[in-house]
This record gives structure tokens, C-alpha cells and sequence, in this order.
């Protein structure tokens, strides 16, 4: 499981966009998340866990440990993942790529350019709002189609 820390990148539901999105730790207390800022909007807020059931990292309220890959399995999963990221951006041009901008609307396997996270390809589309982008260190769930 991630180390999480201020500074931290986390998936919270945004209180102002409504949506589950990308936050940054601000603030943390007895090692959870306490406040965070939408790395979409920049609102400033409390820690909420994703809606979403699937969604990332979660912050668990038990003491229960966590169910975990093999180390080896782990970094199988995630030397199969870059590899797959590879596969896909090498060999494009720049003018493969949409420039992410949250009034967008993408569709699967689409190429985009994010100016924080850089290259990466559409993973799935849960709803009209939302999007899943392959970046390099991983995938985020960003807003789209916002006017």
C-alpha cells in the first residue's frame, strides 16, 4: 500500500466539482488524509473517500490488514502496466495528443497531453463526467466535459 504523506497525491470527491478526482495531502492526522486541494479545481477541503467503489486508494477505517499481492506479483503488475504505457505513447507524434483541458470530452485509447501529469492514453470513461487517464506513474481519474 502507498505511504501517504502531505504532499501526497490522492483520489477524495471533490466537494465542489462532484466528482471523484485527483487531490494533494495538505494536511494529515494519526496518518490519514485531512484536508486536501482538487488538483482539477483548487478548492480546499476535507478528506473524503471516492463514491466511486472502484476507486484507488482508499483509506481504510478498520483493523482489518489490508489484502496484498506478493512483492513480486506487485512489481510484476506494475512492470506489465509500464510497459503497456510504453507500447502505447512511443512512436507518436506531439500532434497525436489532445491537450487535456477539463471542457474536453475523450473516448478510449485516446492520446492526451497533461501539463502536470504529461503523456498518457484514455483507459475508460465511467460516465460522461469523468475520465481515466494512463499517465506514466499511474492512472487518475480527471474531470471532463465541464463548460
Amino acid at each position: 500500500m502507498k505511504t501517504l504523506s502531505a504532499g501526497s497525491e490522492i483520489d477524495a470527491w471533490c466537494t465542489k466539482c462532484k466528482l471523484d478526482l485527483g487531490h494533494r495531502i495538505i494536511a494529515m492526522v494519526e496518518n490519514r488524509p485531512k484536508r486536501v486541494v482538487c488538483q482539477t479545481c483548487g478548492s480546499q477541503h476535507n478528506y473524503r473517500a471516492p463514491k466511486a467503489i472502484d476507486a484507488g486508494v482508499r483509506i481504510r477505517r478498520t483493523s482489518k490488514a489490508p489484502p496484498s499481492r506478493s512483492p513480486s506479483s506487485r512489481a510484476k503488475a506494475e512492470n506489465d502496466r509500464q510497459v503497456e504505457w510504453e507500447r502505447r505513447i512511443a512512436g507518436n507524434t506531439l500532434g497525436a495528443f489532445k491537450r487535456y483541458t477539463i471542457d474536453m470530452v475523450f473516448a478510449p485509447d485516446d492520446l492526451v497531453n497533461h501539463k502536470k501529469f504529461g503523456e498518457g492514453y484514455v483507459v475508460d470513461v465511467p460516465d460522461p463526467k469523468k475520465v481515466v487517464i494512463m499517465f506514466k506513474d499511474g492512472p487518475r481519474t480527471l474531470a471532463q466535459g465541464q463548460t
